[in-house]
């Protein structure tokens, strides 16, 4: 179990001290990188994007086509080619279910343990836009 303990440590140690660069889509593509403030994708020239929003350990999972992301501690979604669909002007969002995402403002966190729970003054329905070329 020594052994173990000493690679998660090196491990953890190698990342901390070195970006991890990860293609995004296998080609020239935006590329997700980790620096100083934790996870940014970045352009073929290594400039920032968007941030995503981190959720178990790793950029948001896309949910119906889109991801959450973070700017200037709001949050929006943004489509696999990092195109800002909605605006970060939400204190929180939850992923899209059926067309439909909720979004709250005059949020706080509260943690349990290693989880947190969000509580919101002003909830509200967004509507995930009509994707482009198709029948409305």
């Amino acid at each position: 179990m020594n052994n173990f303990k000493s690679i998660v440590a090196l491990t953890l140690l190698l990342s901390v001290a070195h970006p991890v660069w990860a293609k995004s889509d296998g080609g020239d593509g935006p590329r997700l990188v980790r620096d100083n403030e934790g996870w940014v994708y970045v352009d073929r020239d290594n400039r920032p994007v968007l941030r995503p929003y981190i959720f178990d350990n790793g950029p948001d999972y896309f949910e119906e086509g889109l991801a959450r992301f973070v700017e200037n501690g709001k949050m929006g979604f943004h489509d696999k080619a990092l195109n800002i669909i909605i605006p970060a002007k939400y204190d929180f969002v939850y992923p899209f279910e059926n067309g439909i995402a909720s979004a709250g403002t005059r949020c706080r966190t509260q943690k349990h343990g290693e989880h947190s729970s969000v509580f919101c003054e002003k909830w509200e329905n967004v509507h995930k836009p009509k994707e482009s070329g198709r029948p409305g």
